[in-house]
């Protein structure tokens, strides 16, 4: 997920500070009888992404996250304050009010993972500048420089030693899609790997509780883009201490009839592993459509329901244990048909997401919802 993941960023600073408690839905009464393990491995947790623009719609993704999970994803990708980061000085008034409203909104009791990105939404070049809004254009003499930049290591460090300090999160995840940069320029890739083995060396001595991760977005098994992902990513898999995983198969893959996981590759997910090389993964992101999905000006249309949904969410449980994973995050709790009409403007991008709650656009529960909740309610695991 790219652009869409801060078109919004600015609309929300304001709803989302002092944003207070809001209601929770339940799950719908019809639970699945499904085979289950005893115990759990896996965190469970979501992103913050609300489905609309409004105080009431960021306390229920909030209100809803703590009783639906173990922890709270912050997945920042609005740019990086650059500057101000690098000079010490206050963040634009905007900055600090969505900082405020996360820290402010999430719930005490729970973990937390945190990623800010250093890629732009396109994944083939330095992120924009965070100040009054999301992903400014960057001004001389930040247009010039690139990721192994010393200012821009410098910089970067900064800030998320600041986010860090304020979020005490327990992951943190400094490159958001990684690999979408290596597939999209190799030689820019190794000046960011550059940049990674300078920033998570001082981030390991500071913070040596902290597990220091990247992201992975997975391609069809096989196909040109998997396998130069594989061949290359090694020296930063070797920073790291969890490798995540940000898949959207319904989408992204290219097999046929892609809205039934019935007919996912058999390696979709267990790819990771040959890629990750050991190091423990974990679902940075994913998620499901639970509607037709129908893009004319992608050429995209691609049918399901909330059975497939369901049905993936228990195919990702099964792939997760057998990996052994970590956690998972699901991307959005709630469907954000307002979101889109409203604040996205029917970006044809967004669209790709939109029906991905496991509550629908009127907040009604999900079969997938039954799912998860089965799912979060075994006990973890003694070792974990």
């Amino acid at each position: 997920m790219k652009l869409i993941r801060t078109l919004a960023f600015a609309l929300l600073a304001t709803a989302v500070s002092g944003c207070g408690g809001g209601g929770g839905g339940g799950s719908s009464s019809d639970e699945p009888d499904l085979p289950v393990p005893i115990t759990r491995a896996f965190d469970m947790g979501f992103t913050t992404w609300p489905y609309d623009a409004t105080v009431a719609a960021v306390s229920f993704v909030y209100t809803e996250i703590a009783a639906r999970g173990d922890f709270v994803a912050h997945h920042i990708d609005s740019g990086i304050p650059w500057q101000a980061a690098l000079d010490g000085t206050p963040y634009d008034p905007a900055v600090e009010a969505e900082i405020r409203g996360r820290i402010d909104n999430t719930a005490a009791s729970q973990r937390t993972y945190l990623a800010i990105s250093p890629f732009n939404t396109g994944r083939d070049g330095l992120a924009g500048n965070w100040g009054a809004d999301p992903n400014e254009d960057l001004s001389a003499p930040w247009d010039a420089r690139d990721f192994d930049s010393p200012e821009v290591i410098t910089a970067y460090t900064n800030f998320a030693r600041d986010m860090i300090t304020r979020f005490e999160p327990t992951y943190f995840n400094l490159g958001i899609e990684a690999s979408e940069l290596l597939v999209n320029d190799l030689a820019r890739f190794d000046r960011y790997v550059a940049f990674a083995t300078q920033v998570s060396t001082t981030l390991r001595a500071e913070f040596p509780d902290l597990r220091l991760m990247i992201s992975v977005a997975l391609k069809s098994p096989g196909s040109t883009r998997a396998d130069a992902i594989e061949a290359n990513i090694g020296p930063l898999i070797d920073l790291v201490d969890v490798v995540g995983v940000s898949v959207y198969p319904y989408v992204f893959f290219d097999h046929a009839d892609k809205g039934d996981p019935a007919n996912l590759p058999v390696n979709w997910f267990s790819q990771i592993q040959a890629i990750a090389n050991g190091k423990p993964v974990a679902v940075a992101e994913t998620a499901w459509i639970a509607e037709r999905l129908d893009i004319p000006t992608f050429g995209v249309d691609v049918a399901a329901d909330a059975q497939n949904q369901a049905d993936y969410v228990t195919e990702l449980f099964a792939e997760a244990r057998a990996a052994d994973a970590e956690f998972i995050i699901w991307w959005a709790l709630v469907d954000f048909d307002a979101l889109w009409d409203g604040a996205l403007g029917q970006d044809p991008l967004a669209r790709i997401w939109r029906d991905t709650g496991l509550y629908d656009e009127a907040l009604n529960p999900r079969l997938a919802l039954d799912v998860w909740q089965q799912q979060l309610n075994l006990p973890k695991r003694a070792d974990r």
